[in-house]
């Protein structure tokens, strides 16, 4: 009997659609993990990755920039604390209001593209901020690069949701984290250092042009789904008639928002990482510079070398959160629950020791508050998988709303308490007044925990998978973009 021989490349092209078929309609491959996929598959993955988490770092070097610049700024233009606090928190407000719509892009235009344009907008922006002499236009400029990086992590995480399985969502929702702190390591001691050779302004010209390149590289290079990645250099299906009762574009916007906003984990894991996530913003991206200055005289180049342990400690953090909530918990609710417990420990010496601390000290506590910190990325696969795929990008968007509205609530609140000292009985002693002002984040941090003692999975990654398969899974017209029929390529 003659066996058949396969012509050249039947074996590559075989493999890379077993591979595809894998990733888009086979849950069992979550389990497997990514070793069996074909090397294209493996390839393309690698390098999405790599280009959202260079744009994300840049995006978080926006965020946590003004520990470091904002005191600059404040003694070139003459702010006060208040105003200082205002135009660090205008970015997020704007992230909070655009986070949502956001995730509704890039479930229904495509993450590649809201991406992109947005990041845009956001370069733009920073060369705004990068000119401006006031105020106002400093505050405006911090509100659209807000309103610009605001689509990075919730389209990355709808990407993610099509190319990784449910047992590496948290993994990689924490490595981006991770990468991401990278940005914030580069926001102290080196912008420290660029300030005093070229300028904050110069520094920020040469950060929008950066900006400007990473949604360049963003258009050409990220890739939606496996299916559409499949589908490049095919010919263009014949688009065929909306299947009758699919609804329109509008019937199926309102169905997200009312399936997501309906349902009360999103508001618990909303009160939570609102004081989470928004308390290490308030202390650790604004007020712990200013702290280190005012209450133990450190220069801006010591300042800055302690002020690093806190994004270096978040950078092992959260890919240690996601790889404990998919490998050894596998629950999100404990490490949140736990981690946010372990960071509220962090505020004791903050609040009640607040003058009394040795370098050494300071340098461990901050680094134990970006390490315990960062057990908050776990809410973003926590968010994701309280629904089925179709919104997955409006869910992550809505819980980074409440994320958000924190960093911009306890930047300000902090920083209103430190302008006004009567306020809290701290007369002249910075000391008693910062570990006053850090009462603040404390407080709230222990009262969301409370709240979210209440929040239940659903049923975890078996869950995730039955919905992956379920009919209920279908994507929505209009919200995901289209995948290739299981088989075809």
């Amino acid at each position: 009997m003659r066996r058949a021989i396969s012509p050249p490349g039947r074996t590559k092209s075989a493999a890379f659609r077993m591979s595809l078929r894998s990733i888009t309609a086979d849950p069992s491959r979550d389990a497997r993990g990514s070793a069996l996929l074909a090397a294209p598959i493996r390839r393309r993955r690698a390098l999405i990755f790599v280009v959202i988490a260079f744009t994300y770092v840049i995006s978080y070097f926006h965020r946590a920039a003004p520990v470091v610049v904002g005191p600059v700024i404040a003694g070139e233009l003459g702010l006060d604390p208040a105003q200082l606090g205002l135009m660090a928190s205008m970015y997020f407000w704007a992230y909070a209001a655009a986070v949502f719509p956001s995730g509704l892009l890039s479930d229904g235009w495509g993450a590649r593209r809201t991406m992109a344009v947005f990041v845009l907008i956001a370069a733009l922006a920073g060369l705004a901020f990068a000119f401006g002499s006031s105020i106002g236009t400093l505050a405006a400029s911090r509100f659209v690069i807000g309103l610009g990086v605001s689509v990075v992590y919730v389209a990355a995480l709808r990407i993610f949701s099509d190319w990784y399985g449910p047992d590496e969502l948290g993994t990689y929702s924490g490595l981006l984290l991770a990468f991401g702190n990278i940005g914030a390591l580069l926001s102290t001691a080196p912008l420290t250092a660029a300030i005093g050779a070229i300028g904050w302004r110069d520094v920020f010209t040469i950060v929008a042009a950066l900006t400007a390149v990473a949604a360049v590289v963003c258009w050409f290079v990220v890739v939606d789904t496996p299916g559409e990645y499949a589908r490049r250099g095919a010919p263009a299906p014949k688009r065929s008639a909306p299947a009758a009762g699919s609804g329109s574009a509008l019937a199926d916007l309102r169905r997200a928002i009312a399936t997501v906003f309906s349902n009360p984990g999103v508001y618990l894991i909303g009160v939570l990482v609102f004081s989470f996530y928004g308390t290490f913003m308030g202390v650790g991206s604004l007020w712990a510079g200013p702290y280190l200055h005012t209450v133990y005289g450190l220069s801006k180049q010591e300042a800055g070398h302690i002020l690093m342990l806190f994004p270096l400690g978040m950078t092992i953090g959260c890919p240690l959160a996601g790889w404990l909530s998919d490998k050894v918990f596998g629950a999100r609710r404990p490490v949140l629950l736990f981690g946010g417990v372990l960071h509220l420990l962090s505020y004791v010496p903050l609040v009640f020791f607040t003058g009394d601390l040795s370098g050494w000290m300071l340098g461990a506590l901050f680094f134990w508050y970006g390490l315990s910190g960062g057990a908050f990325v776990v809410c973003f696969a926590a968010s994701k998988e309280l629904f089925d795929s179709r919104y997955a990008g409006a869910a992550v968007g809505a819980v980074t709303m409440f994320l958000q509205c924190g960093g911009a609530f306890y930047q300000y609140v902090i920083g209103v308490v430190i302008a006004h000292p009567d306020l809290v009985g701290a007369g002249g002693d910075p000391a008693v007044l910062y570990g006053r002002a850090f009462a603040v984040p404390m407080v709230g941090l222990a009262l969301c925990l409370v709240v979210f003692s209440r929040f239940r999975e659903r049923g975890g990654f078996a869950a995730a998978r039955a919905a992956s398969t379920s009919p209920l899974a279908t994507p929505a017209p209009g919200l995901v973009p289209a995948a290739a029929p299981p088989g075809k390529s």
